[in-house]
């Protein structure tokens, strides 16, 4: 994926148990829509068309960050990565809050 020049930026935490089990389900679910999955450290990287995914275990929970150019297809990996959040760990329906980070469009 070209490294993209990134409009819109999300991130947020989310109270999980053992996080680094739930990064690992998650990129498994998620590995048929990605174009790779890469490790940084911690950080699972996930590549889409034009959007990347940053998954961090932390104490006490997992911080997701969503970077991309196309606005649709921003929105639908922060779906695709909540959607499978909620299949993989309990949390509350409201406990996923994207904000925007300072400077995005998003």
């Amino acid at each position: 994926m070209k490294k993209p020049e990134n409009q819109f930026i999300a991130e947020t935490f989310v109270s999980v148990a053992d996080a680094k089990c739930v990064v690992d389900q998650l990129c498994a679910r998620c590995c048929a829509y990605c174009l790779s999955i890469g490790e940084d450290g911690v950080d699972r990287l996930l590549a889409f068309e034009d959007v990347r995914a940053t998954l961090r275990p932390a104490d006490g929970g997992l911080l997701m960050r969503v970077e991309g150019r196309d606005l649709i297809l921003f929105y639908g990996v922060r779906m695709l990565l909540q959607g499978q959040l909620e299949t993989v760990a309990t949390i509350a329906t409201t406990a996923v809050e994207w904000q925007p980070l300072r400077g995005s469009r998003a």
